[in-house]
């Protein structure tokens, strides 16, 4: 598989973004520890290939480079090129940086070693919580960088650049060779699976990450999410149901005492201090609920009673933290308390919720830590809806048939409350509603599509769904589903949460029409995404819902969704 203009290479936690505007590496990432660059000069591209041995250039001045990494080992070639590369690194818990006698450049940072051996001498400059590098070069110059294991290997990759490209080669056609041919029809679908099983990586000896899992996008997102780690499993369970079953892992090993299972769980602690301002792996919050969902998806594809009885206990707790501390007014409907832990995350849904909690923080003082007025979110108490169910399946299914009625019985009263609380006859729509008075927010999201997925909706209530899915005034847009409807006022198509177009929107909405019996209106969907996606070969974390044009991070997991539809599709 060729791809031209694709910059963007990884391997374990190594991963390299090429310089867009000119010569060099414009990132290269060492997992959460380590990122700098090294930047020549700007100039005219001629051409630009990316394949599974890795990125190739060559410039209008007679330059060339070539990229590519196999684990945590990455090699960078530059020739015919005279001029001076310069980088900044950051170093996450930065040790130092020293120069050893054989040229190479060993980093200290917080997780262990990181080492850069060049072709030639550079010169090196501690700066603050890292340090810059500039080399003046002609003619050619080499560059590899390791960490880990891989250390020991550099001097290989520095001699010899076929070194690392025939590993790379060997290593991703055996990952692909796993995949069902069937399922490799087009270019979009090969693009697709390498997304999904390249972003796959192992931290070694690491207190929270202790188990093999995928980044969201090596380039941008580079340690574990929630409801990305269940999606992730999602499709995965299609390529090996065990693989799939460890991805969730470390999301049931995480489980904090009181039920809670975290939002994320990152590789560095300084990371995650930094931008949490919380002394652990984990932050406060959780994430949608979506991991019941995984798992059924998961041992539906192969069951495995070792693996439900974990999952049952874990799932059983953190519904039970949901009932403790998300349900203050008792009415089997469940609140987010921050907008980063919706998954949506600068969302107009919330707007006003924050408004709120701002101007007066005092009236919210029951809730504990919260950032907004708690909102009970449509999308939200949708899949605690589908937990429920998961949890009595599973529960029946390992012989608990008492823990099973208890549960459908949430899950009928968690049901009815939406249909009762959330639904508007006037506008033929679901809402969220804050929790303090069920006032509706009367902000037109795909969120409202959850209930067709969850199945929480009534027949006549998804016919008046389907009806603004498919209106072009609203969500039937270029790259369909913004995540806001194109009518609403604070509709932005380039907006983060705010109008761009997400996979994950496009998957629930897509099963939901296959469950209420709308399998041409699915596939008319399914349709319209696989043609904006192949147009640009891209599997982006999000679109322009105006235009399809490719944004946010680059070979992101979820958007690999695409591959469990497009499955569906075929009946599989």
């Amino acid at each position: 598989m060729r791809i031209a203009g694709k910059n963007e290479i990884s391997g374990n936690i190594m991963s390299i973004v090429m310089n867009r505007d000119g010569i060099g590496l414009g990132r290269i990432f060492y997992g959460e520890y380590v990122e700098g660059g090294l930047i020549g000069e700007a100039g005219k591209l001629l051409s630009s290939v990316w394949d599974f041995g890795g990125v190739r250039r060559r410039w209008g001045n007679g330059a060339s480079e070539f990229a590519s990494i196999y684990g945590d080992l990455a090699i960078y070639v530059l020739r015919g090129y005279n001029g001076t590369l310069k980088g900044m690194f950051k170093v996450r818990g930065f040790g130092g940086a020293n120069e050893l006698n054989d040229g190479s450049i060993d980093v200290k940072h917080e997780g262990g070693v990181f080492r850069i051996k060049p072709s030639q001498g550079v010169e090196v400059n501690i700066a603050g919580d890292g340090f810059e590098i500039k080399v003046n070069t002609s003619g050619e110059f080499k560059v590899a960088f390791a960490g880990g294991d891989y250390v020991n290997s550099i001097d290989s990759a520095l001699r010899d650049e076929g070194y690392v490209e025939t590993r790379r080669r060997y290593w991703l056609n055996a990952l692909m060779n796993g995949v069902d041919g069937r399922y490799l029809r087009t270019d979009l679908m090969r693009l697709c699976w390498y997304v999904i099983l390249t972003n796959r990586c192992v931290v070694k000896n690491h207190p929270a990450l202790r188990l093999p899992f995928n980044m969201p996008s090596k380039y941008v997102f580079r340690h574990q999410w929630l409801w990305d780690s269940s999606f992730h499993a999602i499709v995965l369970r299609h390529y090996d149901p065990r693989t799939a079953m460890e991805e969730l892992e470390n999301l049931l090993l995480n489980q904090k005492p009181d039920g809670r299972i975290p939002h994320e769980i990152f590789m560095s602690k300084e990371a995650c201090r930094s931008f949490w301002g919380i002394d652990d792996y984990s932050p406060w919050t959780t994430q949608p609920p979506v991991l019941a969902v995984a798992v059924d998806a998961v041992l539906s594809k192969a069951w495995n009673s070792e693996f439900a009885e974990r999952a049952l206990k874990v799932l059983v707790k953190y519904d039970e933290w949901f009932r403790a501390g998300r349900d203050v007014d008792s009415d089997y409907l469940y609140s987010y308390l921050d907008p980063l832990e919706s998954g949506w995350d600068d969302s107009p849904r919330w707007d006003e919720a924050i408004g709120m909690f701002k101007a007066n923080p005092g009236r919210y003082g029951k809730y504990g830590k919260l950032t907004m007025a708690p909102v009970e979110a449509v999308d939200l108490n949708s899949l605690i809806y589908l937990q429920r169910r998961v949890i009595a399946k599973l529960a029946r299914r390992l012989g608990d048939p008492g823990l099973a009625d208890e549960y459908d019985d949430l899950a009928d009263k968690t049901a009815e409350s939406i249909r009762r609380v959330m639904w508007s006859d006037v506008d033929g729509f679901f809402y969220d509603a804050y929790e303090e008075d069920h006032r509706l927010i009367k902000v037109k999201t795909p969120a409202a599509f959850l209930t067709l997925f969850a199945g929480v909706a009534t027949a006549e209530q998804a016919e008046r769904l389907v009806s603004h899915l498919f209106n072009v005034r609203e969500f039937w847009t270029t790259f369909p589903l913004p995540s806001v409807s194109a009518d609403e006022k604070t509709y932005d198509p380039t907006g983060y949460w705010r109008g761009r177009a997400w996979l994950n929107l496009v998957w629930f909405t897509y099963h939901g029409l296959r469950n209420y019996g709308y399998f041409n209106e699915a596939s008319r969907l399914l349709n319209r995404v696989i043609e904006v996606m192949s147009s640009s070969m891209t599997c982006n974390e999000n679109y322009n819902s105006r235009t399809g044009e490719p944004m946010g991070a680059t070979d992101f997991g979820w958007s690999t969704l695409v591959l469990d539809m497009v499955i569906s599709e075929a009946g599989s």
